[in-house]
């Protein structure tokens, strides 16, 4: 009778191990990833635009099986520093929000794509941008490790390119800030998109070339928010296997 009771005792001991096992695992696989897309007029939602890459990437997330929300961050004509620093329009900027529209949410995953604002000289060829290249390097950094403190991972996009619509001297000040990015990314070991390559690519395969992707010279077309989301959907499977 006693070794009958043991063996009973045993197979539920099992049972129940085997259902703890389960549920976990069903909870984990069940885990919904909050991704919030942090930046300016080329990430927020935007006249003309069917989908922007935020909703692009909820969409190819979730038809992937992995449970997600994105929170869109975006807003436009946004620099990474304060309305203090630049008041180029009078709202709220990229450190102004920082904690209300990011830190807050306590994200998984942020995307910081900034630096057309930043980078732009209201008064012409020749003179200063924005933001300074050295105070965009420092804002960017101070975002990534608030939200590395709270163990989200961060993915960095250079801003994306021009099209000839806009002057040469404009990309060329363009150029400093992305390559910023692209050393920024490496020096604090985060993820990097590089809009330039990716548009790029995508460009000399169009007929269209960029100014089917950037038609106002500034801003991508659907097509270029599908890029982006396709580049960030990438990385987000590739760390959640």
């Amino acid at each position: 009778m006693k070794i009958k009771l043991i063996r009973v005792i045993t197979r539920l001991s099992v049972a129940l191990n085997m259902v703890l096992v389960i549920n976990s695992s069903f909870s984990q696989e069940k885990k919904e990833l909050l991704i919030v897309t942090f930046g300016n007029s080329t990430t927020a939602p935007r006249k003309g635009i069917e989908k922007v890459y935020a909703v692009r990437i909820h969409e190819e997330l979730a038809a992937a099986g992995i449970p997600n929300k994105v929170i869109n961050s975006g807003v436009g004509s946004n620099h990474t520093g304060s309305v203090k620093d630049n008041d180029r329009p009078k709202i709220e900027h990229g450190m102004d929000r920082f904690e209300k529209d990011v830190l807050s949410h306590r994200p998984d995953w942020v995307s910081l794509n900034f630096g057309l604002n930043d980078a732009y000289q209201d008064k012409g060829e020749g003179t200063a941008s924005r933001i300074p290249l050295e105070a965009f390097i420092a804002n960017l950094t101070h975002f990534i490790t608030e939200i590395k403190k709270i163990n989200g991972r961060v993915i960095l996009l250079t801003p994306n390119p021009l099209s000839s619509k806009l002057e040469k001297f404009r990309h060329e000040r363009l150029k400093l800030y992305r390559d910023a990015v692209i050393k920024l990314a490496k020096s604090e070991d985060v993820e990097l998109i590089n809009s330039w390559k990716v548009f790029g690519k995508y460009a000399r395969k169009d007929p269209a070339g960029m100014e089917g992707l950037l038609p106002d010279g500034l801003h991508p077309m659907d097509i270029g928010h599908k890029l982006i989301a396709d580049e960030i959907v990438k990385i987000i499977k590739k760390q959640n296997r």
